[in-house]
């Protein structure tokens, strides 16, 4: 008896620490576009072109900080023992991520005069930004594969599995379109074109509500949300 309750105690401790870490993961997804937008109302530069022109603003410490916790609670998520011979996992989907975050975070884009960062100083500007822009793009696509594949795994065995599932695809296409759509802005040169409305900052900001909202359900700090989805499923014909 004091042998399972020591199973159990551990099976919670785990599953609390698992909890965390997704909210954590979803709360810094909240918090960096909404921190960047708020300095925005008071800086004299107002709204950047992006979220990555931040690190070219007083809000530097900021970015770079968000980023790089990110890099470090997404590094620990173990998430759940692989299937044998699977090749997509939750612990390898989230080391991609971190690694791509962290260099965002460290290989800043292309921005006004300043001191280059370490990496940025041995790379040199251009593949820095190169580096940066690509990582940028495997963050994205890596929590766009948590919300499409990993976090939808499972027989939807009741209605609150089949919310979250519809509240996991809506927040992986979002991903999907909104990266996507930046990426045909570049090869366009409309991100130029467009940049007084800053479509890359909008777009960026909703890929990351996207991705931090999946990451808020999966840890259960939304349920109020996956109960609307349940009812608005329920009175579906």
């Amino acid at each position: 008896m004091a042998g399972d309750g020591i199973r159990q105690k551990a099976q919670n401790e785990l599953v609390l620490s698992f909890l965390s870490v997704r909210r954590a993961i979803g709360a810094l997804g909240f918090f960096l576009p909404l921190a960047l937008l708020a300095a925005s109302l008071i800086e004299p530069g107002g709204l950047r072109t992006s979220l990555s022109a931040y690190y070219h603003s007083p809000m530097r410490e900021i970015f770079v900080g968000t980023l790089i916790a990110q890099a470090v609670f997404l590094w620990s998520y173990e998430g759940f023992r692989p299937d044998a011979g699977e090749i997509i996992t939750d612990k390898r989907m989230a080391r991609l991520a971190a690694l791509s975050v962290a260099l965002v975070a460290l290989l800043p884009t292309t921005g006004p005069p300043a001191p280059c960062t370490a990496l940025q100083c041995l790379l040199g500007a251009g593949p820095s930004a190169l580096i940066h822009t690509l990582a940028a793009g495997l963050f994205f696509g890596a929590l766009a594969v948590f919300c499409l594949v990993l976090f939808v795994k499972g027989v939807e065995d009741g209605p609150e599995k089949r919310g979250s599932n519809r509240i996991y695809r809506v927040c992986g296409w979002t991903i999907i379109g909104s990266i996507g759509t930046i990426g045909l802005l570049f090869a366009t040169g409309l991100d130029e074109v467009l940049a007084p409305l800053r479509p890359v900052f909008w777009l960026e900001t909703a890929a990351s509500f996207a991705f931090a909202t999946s990451w808020a359900v999966k840890g259960d700090s939304l349920r109020p949300l996956v109960r609307r989805v349940m009812a608005v499923q329920a009175s579906s014909p």
